[in-house]
């Protein structure tokens, strides 16, 4: 076996430049299908991300996929509102740990704007169970105080302190202009739709919109110092949604009826996992296109494998001649170009992961803070294993048809 490895690998030195770009072909082919799993499996991890904090999601009566889209990545608007009085009733259940109302409708610059309240920084997190840090300040201390993303700090250019003006509506030309907050906090970069958010407080919420009603500004006296409010003018009369903590997940389902059979008022509560993988399946249609042309890459290039053996067959008459002469057998014609196909596709695999650990090493910290893809450094899987002796098990194979065409040849040859 040794002697035949040695003298496949002697043969191929012969024809190092064929050889060479057949090995390029197929290190590429691997590399590009790798890249697109990876990537893949990065994205949908990223994507599941925001649904780490709570295990349920509380609000109107709406479809499923509109209450996450709006309520988790801030996507779309909502189609009703609940009232503050139903939030109160619903976080005294004891089985309740936390719950975090959110209420949304207006935006800054093209950015939604969230209101929310200061426990929302402490118990929000993405991935493996990551926290928010900030890049710079702190959460919102007074009414007018507001905390913004990465991306709308780094896309707007802001910093601490800068004073911005809050829009009515979403992509609307009505200013709250007499209403002009302060930013007190930028939060690092999450790869999670908070990095495009402007939060402030339910409070500053409430009281930017007190002379509004039914989406228009009634003139009455300007107030912009939250001293001017009686602490009860604050209190909020509605929200949008609310992410719901359960102290132990058992009481999961119990909860998302007791919600849903509400009878005061018609309310929703979904499990974000659940109506996050019914999202991700629609979504996943494209993956599945990029998975299927990368491989039809590999079948190419495999393809092109054969095609190599192939050509350099008339090429290498007296060798294979010359060999069943000095008493080569069948079984060692066959195992030479299985052996040089073996070479090939293993000096493509080596290769491959040599240049994916180099692609790691300077596109993953790019696709995290450009993109928000977060992808793990891990070395190697164990299904890339199980890729890679495919791969060495269908080049073996697919070399068998230009080996028995060498066979017969050398029969003739030789004679």
């Amino acid at each position: 076996m040794k002697i035949l490895f040695n003298l496949a690998f002697q043969s191929l030195l012969n024809r190092k430049v064929t050889v060479l770009l057949t090995i390029i072909s197929l290190t590429v082919s691997i590399v590009l299908f790798l890249s697109i799993d990876t990537l893949r499996l990065g994205a949908k991890k990223s994507f599941f991300g925001n649904v780490k904090s709570g295990d349920l999601i509380l609000g109107a009566r709406s479809g499923e996929v509109q209450l996450l889209l709006y309520s988790l990545f801030q996507i779309g608007s909502p189609t009703n509102n609940i009232s503050w009085d139903s939030f109160q009733e619903i976080s005294k259940k004891p089985e309740i740990d936390w719950i975090i109302p959110i209420s949304l409708g207006d935006s800054h610059k093209q950015f939604r704007v969230m209101g929310t309240t200061k426990e929302y920084f402490d118990k929000f997190t993405y991935r493996k169970k990551q926290k928010l840090q900030y890049l710079a300040g702190t959460n919102f201390k007074e009414t007018f105080d507001v905390v913004i993303g990465y991306d709308v700090a780094k896309l707007l250019n802001y910093k601490l302190d800068d004073s911005i003006i809050i829009a009515h509506g979403i992509a609307s030309q009505s200013l709250h202009e007499e209403f002009p907050f302060r930013i007190k906090g930028i939060i690092n970069k999450t790869g999670t739709s908070v990095d495009r958010l402007v939060l402030v407080s339910l409070e500053a919420l409430e009281a930017i919109h007190k002379d509004w009603k039914i989406g228009s500004k009634i003139p009455t006296k300007i107030i912009s110092n939250k001293n001017d409010y009686q602490e009860q003018d604050l209190i909020p009369k509605e929200i949008t949604a609310a992410i719901i903590k359960l102290k132990s997940p058992i009481s999961i389902f119990k909860i998302q009826r007791e919600i849903n059979d509400y009878e005061h008022e018609a309310l929703q509560a979904i499990i974000p996992g659940i109506v996050l993988t019914k999202l991700w399946q629609v979504v996943s249609v494209t993956e599945n296109i990029m998975l299927s042309i990368s491989g039809m890459v590999i079948v190419s290039a495999l393809i092109g494998l054969i095609a190599i053996l192939y050509s350099t067959l008339n090429n290498r008459k007296k060798e294979m001649a010359l060999l069943r002469i000095v008493g080569a057998s069948p079984r060692a014609i066959l195992g030479l170009l299985i052996a040089e196909a073996l070479i090939i596709s293993f000096s493509s695999i080596i290769l491959a992961i040599i240049f994916l650990q180099i692609l790691n090493f300077i596109l993953f910290p790019i696709l995290d803070q450009i993109f928000g893809i977060y992808v793990e450094n891990n070395f190697l899987l164990l299904k890339d294993f199980y890729f890679f002796i495919m791969i060495l098990l269908t080049s073996s194979i697919v070399s068998i048809f230009p080996a028995l065409q060498a066979y017969k040849n050398s029969i003739n040859d030789g004679i």
